[in-house]
């Protein structure tokens, strides 16, 4: 789909032409653009983008999922987290965005809110993620509202005494002055000297040889790499050490036995990272 940026324009504005028209004016130019090939340099347009990067980049805080869209390919990181262009958002990320925010709500307060609050906290959360219909806000409501319950009945009852919601935690590494190294945690708990990392995750679960696999060259996964991340910018900030790291997949709680991937992160993963 285009950017919603460029469904903006208005279309009259528009020079537009068909492969004929392009065709014809190539010809009309110069036949021989189709039978000679010039070996040219790195185009102009390149290089001044390549300088650009260089020069800005170091300004932008360096998140995993920063790292993950860059693995996957460098043109996502490059219009999604350099540039930041607008994106339409797909429905499963609106209510993943829904179900981490309700949850959120619920850690954050001083007791177990009611499920009238809970409720209509998703419904909150789903309207600021642009969703209208009340059709489709009752369908996703349903969703969300079913995972949050399954979390609540097996995990929330056993939460540690100490713990903090949607933890930010930066860290500057020696090793790499010009970069601010970035996180944002959904759950840490600690209890004496155990720090537990957890991170929220809707869809599908992934098995543990998914999960630590790394790629073909030899890079963790991308779910892997923000467990390593996590404990990484923990023991950095604070020096200290994450005990054990979680994968939770909410849509599976009570269904599936590779809903909790539970590991602890070495020297190794850290030199991965």
């Amino acid at each position: 789909e285009l950017a919603e940026i460029l469904q903006e324009i208005p279309q009259d504005i528009f020079d537009k032409k068909d492969a004929t028209h392009t065709q014809n004016e190539l010809l009309a130019n110069d036949p021989r653009v189709y039978v000679t090939m010039e070996e040219k340099s790195e185009c102009d347009a390149l290089v001044v983008l390549k300088e650009n990067v260089s020069e800005i980049y170091t300004d932008a805080k360096v998140s995993v999922t920063l790292l993950n869209n860059f693995f996957e390919c460098p043109w996502k990181w490059y219009f999604r987290n350099f540039l930041k262009l607008p994106e339409t958002k797909k429905t499963a990320p609106m209510l993943g965005s829904a179900v981490h925010a309700t949850i959120e709500y619920i850690l954050k307060a001083n007791k177990l809110p009611k499920d009238l609050e809970i409720k209509n906290k998703i419904k909150l959360s789903l309207e600021r993620e642009g969703i209208y219909d009340n059709r489709e806000i009752d369908r996703l409501g349903k969703d969300a509202y079913k995972m949050i319950e399954n979390w609540i009945e097996i995990y929330y009852k056993n939460l540690a005494k100490d713990y903090t919601s949607e933890r930010d935690i930066t860290y500057r590494d020696k090793a790499f002055p010009n970069l601010n190294m970035y996180g944002k945690i959904d759950l840490t708990e600690r209890n004496g000297s155990e720090i537990i990392v957890t991170d929220f995750k809707t869809g599908t679960s992934k098995t543990t040889g998914m999960i630590e696999k790394l790629d073909d060259e030899g890079r963790l996964s991308g779910l892997m790499r923000q467990l390593a991340m996590y404990s990484y910018l923990i023991n950095g900030a604070e020096g200290n050490t994450v005990t054990e790291s979680r994968l939770l997949f909410l849509e599976e709680i009570g269904k599936n036995k590779n809903a909790l991937y539970s590991t602890r992160i070495g020297d190794e993963h850290i030199k991965l990272l």
